[in-house]
């Protein structure tokens, strides 16, 4: 059974846009920080170690070369999986639900996006987008602090917390980091957030508690959650 709250509601449309700008600006931090760990790795001990990135990310591999797969996926527009793709695809949300998460929350955006573009200019490294990190640190400050209405807040917070649980399962981290992720996301779900299904939250729930959490399913079940 899907809830669906009529209390405070949010349209399907409006409630799509704002859990999917969720997930994608908590996919470039997390993608920024994997993906140093294992540019280091490419340096130190394995130059294909991107390739591994790849398969745990579940994108393709489609690069010729360690330098071709970090500047394509830091930077090529045109390639779907990149961090300068994501950025935009936040912001092309954002901008729509200015008036809901309010103008400074969308300017951490496009200040990131602004810088993004300078760095491909200028050719600078992956060390120098710290300041990328800095800025969905900043728009995830700024969205708890100014959004005023609490469904809209829990549902980029849903987002963030599902992809946060979605990467990190794929990336194969601690159990009680993953479990501590679903309290979480329960705990955007569990008041008056309208659009998410039960059964498939009860589904990943017991996943994880029978530490089944690396089978395939339990994806599925995770992804299949926000229902709008």
């Amino acid at each position: 059974m899907v809830s669906q709250k009529a209390n405070n509601a949010i349209s399907v449309i409006k409630a799509n846009r704002l859990f999917w700008m969720g997930r994608y600006a908590e996919r470039v931090y997390l993608a920024l920080h994997l993906l140093r760990r294992h540019h280091d790795l490419m340096i130190d001990e394995d130059r294909e170690a991107y390739k591994a990135f790849c398969t745990k990310m579940g994108i393709e591999d489609k690069y010729s070369s360690p330098a071709h797969f970090v500047e394509s996926y830091l930077y090529d527009l045109n390639n779907p999986d990149s961090v300068i793709n994501m950025l935009e695809s936040v912001n092309d949300n954002a901008i729509l639900l200015r008036e809901e998460i309010k103008s400074e929350t969308l300017s951490y955006i496009q200040m990131a996006i602004n810088y993004m573009k300078h760095s491909k200019e200028q050719s600078k490294g992956l060390g120098s987008l710290q300041y990328i990190t800095d800025c969905i640190l900043a728009f995830w400050g700024s969205a708890d602090e100014r959004i005023c209405t609490a469904n809209v807040r829990k549902t980029i917070f849903f987002g963030k917390f599902a992809e946060c649980s979605d990467i990190l399962i794929r990336f194969e981290y601690p159990l009680d980091r993953i479990i501590g992720l679903l309290d979480r996301i329960k705990g955007c779900v569990d008041c008056d957030l309208e659009m998410y299904n039960e059964a498939q939250l009860r589904a990943y729930e017991s996943q994880l508690y029978a530490d089944s959490y690396k089978d395939v399913k339990t994806l599925s079940y995770l992804n299949a959650i926000f229902s709008a």
